[in-house]
């Protein structure tokens, strides 16, 4: 009998081991650099609203992205490493000019200084106020300028950190700053807002050398010439020109005009001879540096050009713009080379690589390509995948294999839950999604999405094709819904309604009125019978789905109703809302308890598949898991995430995984481990463990009551034995 029992112990050992918790070794390298600890994994590298730079021997390509500061190889793309600290996008990157250090410009407004060996955060400098835009060493290394949307230059002490000087007078944003080549002057700019002027001060005391006036328009870009003698400087719109200026005095040379619209970008080349623009009329225009006379117009582009750069050589320009393409001129000869397309947005930026064999280009959101300079083949693209600014909506298929998130960037995206892989992009919204639903069965999506679009829309999980547009609410969409049967979705919104659609058809069958304020959550029973709404009005509303009448209303929350749940049976209704979770007996609409919160807002309940654990996720100044005993009345643990600011959240169908979505565009996933284990939980060790597993086959056979009847059917059988080792591993707390 022994040798059976062990037999049939081991086997079960071995089957309930896929059924295990995701373990961390099963997502790819990227999904887990830089991780907040407690953190298994990250859907997406983030979006680039920053710039990208080579190393000085051209290995590596650093860029600046929401996520932090990717480093890839520049050969074969690969991620190498994340460097993270800065808690909103990286705005600005680059080197100092000896390769040791690089330093970084976040919207968090810090500065901070990394050692460019090992990746470690050297100093971080805090004294701006609002996002630092921009960054500069002086040509020795030893100082570092910075500007900012406080409208502020900084200068620091490279080696100690040591804040040295606050440049004011921008009345706007500084949107660059730049040392002259021996470093005495340095150069600031807004090309935000109204501002006309660039600004010229004395590197080593900070003061004011001049104030460059005759711009009509914002200024746009700003070089110094190699020499350091003359800056150039491109006028925006209402301007359009290129104006140069003698450095040491400030005095205007000379105006130089063709463009039709926004001069964009301005190079000198590496020999200081030829002054190249691009502008916002397709055109890129070459000038004799030293007279002011035009050399050649480069045309061909369709759409602006962002950004113009020389090879180390000289030789070849290349110029990126909004047509989607890349194009290289021989600048010696004044023709086209070769144009490079693959792009799927706007190309905003492109730099060549130190040893000039390597050229990479990138937009905004979703990738860079690299290229070889020679021949304008396509050797790499690095894929940046993340929503742009921020995660507004997050959903778990019923399988847990596929994760739904939106962002405020209009796009939903589709990921591979177990491997962090990206599987499909969802375009169509005109705003924000703000809430994601899979149907039952997983087929079909409902997103939700805000004002100015106000629509939900279902789509094809497996296809991404879009099914129906579900328009008639009059305000944004602040929760979707699916029935049990899948066969009813309910939508509540901004405008105080709650709408329910046939979703074969995608037709309106009822709208629910009552609420006196914005809904923010709609779930339906289990048995599908009733449908409950919370709202801004601090109540919540029970409904009946077959004939759209209102049943109860729910009184009792001091404030906002933000989230709501069933109990799988049914029978109790938990409602989240500003510090306090209350529970709901159906039947009856009776209070029956409250679980107070300490200055958090409820963003997501859940119950246990057993009814008795519900799992709370609030936000207060970062995310707090709390699980409850129901039948105790208890706080059974709680567990702070992190200390980051987020903006949504879903756990898992199993309770087992917290998906984060933040503010930069990345969702994390977390591993939680469910306490709803005091049944197989058998010796009461705190545990569920293998020798819970042995009490159990030492018992098999046995009836009546007894401890190792973890399903309570009354006898121990092979089914308690694979209730244990579906759960063995899990401890009564979130860890």
């Amino acid at each position: 009998m022994k040798t059976k029992l062990f037999s049939i112990f081991l086997t079960l050992l071995l089957v309930s081991v896929p059924y295990l918790p995701n373990t961390f070794a099963q997502y790819a390298a990227q999904t887990q650099f830089g991780l907040p600890e407690g953190a298994k994994a990250r859907l997406g590298k983030g979006w680039i609203p920053g710039n990208f730079v080579y190393t000085s021997d051209s290995k590596r390509l650093v860029i600046a992205t929401s996520n932090g500061i990717w480093i890839c190889d520049a050969e074969s793309g690969a991620e190498l490493s994340l460097l993270t600290g800065h808690i909103r996008e990286v705005t600005y990157v680059v080197f100092s000019p000896d390769g040791q250090i690089l330093a970084s410009a976040g919207a968090d407004a810090t500065v901070r200084l990394w050692d460019a060996a090992t990746g470690a955060e050297i100093h971080k400098l805090g004294r701006h106020t609002r996002s630092v835009l921009s960054v500069a060493f002086s040509p020795d290394g030893q100082i570092l300028a910075s500007g900012g949307q406080d409208n502020t230059v900084r200068l620091w002490d490279v080696a100690t950190g040591e804040h040295l000087h606050v440049l004011t007078g921008h009345t706007a944003p500084v949107s660059n700053v730049v040392f002259s080549p021996d470093g005495q002057t340095l150069v600031s700019w807004s090309a935000w807002g109204d501002e006309t002027t660039v600004r010229v001060w004395d590197a080593g005391t900070g003061e004011s050398k001049h104030i460059l006036t005759g711009h009509t328009g914002r200024v746009t870009s700003v070089v110094f010439s190699p020499d350091g003698q003359t800056l150039a400087t491109g006028g925006g719109y209402r301007d359009n020109t290129v104006r140069l200026w003698d450095v040491a005095t400030g005095i205007h040379k000379q105006t130089l005009t063709g463009h039709r619209n926004s001069v964009q970008s301005v190079v000198f080349s590496p020999d200081g001879q030829i002054l190249v623009s691009g502008g916002y009329d397709s055109t890129i225009r070459l000038w004799d540096a030293a007279t002011g006379d035009p050399l050649h117009t480069f045309t061909g582009h369709t759409g602006s050009i962002s950004s113009v750069v020389f090879s180390p050589d000289g030789l070849t320009l290349a110029s990126a713009a909004a047509d989607r393409t890349v194009r290289l001129w021989d600048v010696a000869a004044g023709r086209p080379k070769q144009t490079l397309t693959g792009h799927t947005e706007s190309v905003r930026s492109v730099v060549f690589s130190p040893d000039g064999e390597t050229l990479a280009s990138g937009g905004r959101i979703a990738e860079i390509y690299l290229w070889a300079a020679a021949t304008g083949d396509h050797k790499h693209t690095l894929t940046f995948i993340g929503h742009a600014y921020g995660v507004s909506g997050i959903s778990f298929s019923p399988d847990g294999q596929t994760i739904a998130t939106g962002g405020l960037d209009d796009i939903v995206h589709l990921w591979n839950a177990a491997t962090g892989d990206h599987k499909r992009k969802l375009t169509g919204h005109q705003a924000s999604i703000i809430d994601i639903a899979f149907s039952p069965d997983g087929r079909t999506l409902a997103t939700g999405s805000g004002f100015y679009d106000k629509t939900v829309r279902l789509w094809n999980v497996a296809t991404g094709d879009h099914k129906w547009t579900l328009a008639g609410h009059t305000n944004w969409i602040n929760s979707v819904a699916f029935s049990p049967d899948g066969q009813t979705l309910a939508s509540g919104s901004e405008d105080t309604t709650v709408r329910l659609w046939d979703v074969s058809s995608g037709t309106m069958k009822q709208m629910l009125s009552g609420h006196q304020a914005a809904v923010n959550d709609v779930v339906f029973s289990p048995d599908g019978q009733t449908l409950a709404s919370g709202s801004e009005d601090a109540t919540v509303r029970l409904w009946d789905v077959t004939t759209g009448n209102y049943k109860q209303t729910l009184t009792g929350h001091t404030n906002k109703v933000l989230s709501l749940s069933f109990s799988p049976d049914g029978s109790t209704l938990a409602s989240g809302g500003w510090n306090e979770i209350l529970l709901w007996d159906i039947a009856t609409g009776a209070h029956k308890q409250t679980f107070a919160l300490n200055r958090s807002t409820v963003k997501s309940l859940s119950f246990s598949s057993s009814g008795r654990i519900l799992t709370s996720v609030s936000q207060d100044f970062g995310y707090t898991v709390h699980q409850w005993d129901i039948e105790t009345e208890t706080l059974k643990q709680d567990s702070s995430l992190y200390p980051e600011s987020r903006s949504e959240v879903a756990l898992s169908p199993d309770g087992l995984t917290l998906a984060t979505g933040n503010v930069n565009g990345i969702v994390i996933l977390w591993d939680l481990f469910s306490i709803d284990n005091a049944d197989e939980d058998v010796n009461g060790d705190g545990v569920v463990n293998i020798q819970d597993l042995v009490l159990v086959a030492s018992n098999l056979g046995t009836t009546g009551e007894n401890a190792a009847d973890v399903n309570g059917d009354g006898v121990v059988n092979i089914q308690d034995l694979v209730q244990i080792a579906g759960q063995l591993g899990a401890a009564a707390a979130v860890p």
